[in-house]
């Protein structure tokens, strides 16, 4: 089996030094105007590096902006990191943000006026992707560009052979730039347990099935309640996790992709859920239940474990004076090797993919400006804001002020979209070195860590971003929408015992007659372009 790329965190000293080597550097500088002409003769490059120019432009960037900014500021020129970028490069931002709740209307009308700014963020909203904008001759295709002007972002999306693959189209073409993390954080989400519940009942926090489902009795026993919340629509990869398979597309033997939802290790995964609904281990509200409703039952002592943000649930603990526990992932056996582990894909789906509109009347700037995220001196100051002010160097390691961490004005939350940068395309510092979340509660960082070293942990069932032609979209779209459709019901069904287990076959086969072999069949052929790109 093909172990997927996996992104490891690190020591903040030992990440810090590899920054250092491996991205120091090696800004050059253009006049203004000059990328009006060809790529490779667009600038004058000299040794300085900053300021980007010498005579101040603008450069209008269209993004979405996080209501936890939003509430204190009107847009993204009054947080501090953004107006120090402007000292330092020279260039000023006029932000453009698209009402919340409205941003895929706000794009599409923008796209479709063709007055366009010089820099958008979240064009993967493009329909077909930022791909097809650029083969529209909507997007600039930034080839040409990376290597001499955004030296840092290109010698890290090229640093190695997944990465590449992950960033460039399957003509091996650069269609955006992203929000790389080279390493990867631990788990955000895990199965959480209330410790007074493992205690009251004499346990551990369980490791196998078998441990789980004992765990679950002694619950139900003692405390008449059913200890289990599922995610509302049942598919929990933490659950399905040990058996093989994830939920949707997935690599079973590391280069043959399948469909979960038809597997015969489903209909175990399906067995296991309506042995556990049945025997009273899973609460019979589980499908109908928000993340609120699910919370308020596991805080109120109703329900034993559930699945969630492990910092979030833990802090919400600790306001409540409960100590809540995340697990490990669950094996059949002690010792399994378990290969589902989420992988923080450069090309995220979060967002961050951002394009240089073939409109744009400064592309060399625009694209030495998005590079500076990607250097030493700029991936500091977009991940812990100002030196001196938002931080200090204390022993080799950057430290929080108060300045972030009590702000009298708003939350570490709200602080880190108005004094630093938390979601943009920069290269990604781990939360456990960079939120100011964590920094402010040690034993949030803690907790979060652990079961991180888990030695027998990787993603090789994890599908990575493959990338389908306009058609193969259009196609395995219609088709998958069918399915899920279909699937999700039937899968509720399962598990509460409305439709026999005996019927799985049947349920197979309708999946197929919906289109799902065609389906898996695209996605066969889009990754095999994706490992046989150069």
């Amino acid at each position: 089996m093909r172990l997927r790329f996996h992104r490891k965190s690190l020591a903040w000293g030992t990440a810090f030094l590899m920054l250092a080597s491996a991205l120091a550097g090696c800004n050059g500088d253009s006049s203004p105007g000059s990328a009006a002409g060809e790529p490779a003769a667009s600038a004058n490059m000299n040794e300085s590096g900053l300021p980007i120019v010498k005579t101040p432009i603008t450069l209008k960037v269209w993004t979405p902006m996080s209501s936890n900014a939003s509430q204190f500021i009107t847009d993204y020129g009054q947080n501090e990191v953004y107006q120090e970028l402007e000292k330092r490069t020279g260039i000023h931002i006029e932000f453009i943000h698209p009402a919340q709740g409205q941003e895929k209307e706000a794009f599409n009308l923008m796209i479709a006026s063709g007055e366009l700014p010089d820099i958008i963020t979240g064009a993967g909203r493009y329909v077909g992707g930022e791909e097809k904008g650029v083969r529209d001759g909507v997007f600039e295709d930034l080839t040409p560009y990376l290597e001499k002007y955004a030296p840092d972002y290109y010698k890290l999306a090229t640093s190695d052979a997944e990465t590449k693959r992950e960033v460039t189209t399957d003509d091996g073409k650069f269609p955006a730039i992203y929000m790389i993390k080279p390493e990867q954080d631990a788990p955000f989400r895990r199965i959480m347990f209330r410790e007074d519940m493992l205690k009251s009942v004499s346990m551990d926090v369980p490791k196998t099935i078998d441990e789980y489902e004992k765990f679950f009795k002694a619950i139900k026993d003692s405390k008449g309640i059913a200890p289990y919340i599922p995610v509302p629509n049942g598919l929990e990869e933490q659950f399905m996790g040990p058996l093989g398979i994830v939920p949707g597309f997935y690599l079973k033997d590391g280069k043959t992709v399948a469909f979960a939802q038809t597997q015969p290790q489903f209909k175990e995964y399906l067995t296991l859920m309506n042995k556990w609904y049945k025997e009273g281990y899973i609460n019979k509200d589980f499908a109908g239940l928000k993340a609120a409703q699910a919370q308020a039952l596991f805080d109120s002592g109703k329900a034993a474990t559930f699945v969630d943000a492990v910092v979030g649930t833990y802090n919400r603990g600790k306001q409540l004076k409960q100590n809540y526990v995340p697990a490990p992932y669950p094996r059949l056996k002690l010792g399994d090797r378990i290969h589902y582990q989420p992988s923080d894909w450069p090309v995220p789906n979060q967002g961050q993919e951002t394009v240089i509109t073939t409109s744009s009347k400064h592309k060399v700037e625009a694209v030495r400006w998005l590079n500076y995220a990607f250097t030493q001196e700029g991936a500091m100051l977009y991940n812990y804001g100002i030196e001196g002010k938002t931080y200090t160097m204390v022993d080799g390691k950057p430290k929080y002020t108060d300045y972030i961490l009590n702000n009298p004005k708003f939350g570490t939350e709200n602080a880190n979209y108005i004094l630093r940068v938390h979601f943009a395309p920069k290269l990604m510092f781990t939360d456990v070195a960079a939120n100011p979340n964590l920094a402010k509660s040690p034993d949030s960082a803690a907790i979060r860590q652990k079961w991180a070293d888990d030695p027998d942990v990787d993603s090789a069932l994890q599908l990575p971003p493959i990338r389908l032609t306009a058609e193969e979209n259009d196609k395995r779209s219609k088709i998958i929408t069918e399915v899920n459709t279909y699937s999700d019901e039937m899968v509720l069904k399962f598990i509460l015992g409305a439709e026999p287990l005996g019927n799985f076959d049947n349920y197979v086969n309708q999946l197929k007659k919906l289109g799902i072999d065609e389906a898996v069949n695209i996605s066969q052929t889009a990754y095999d372009r994706y490992l046989n790109k150069k």
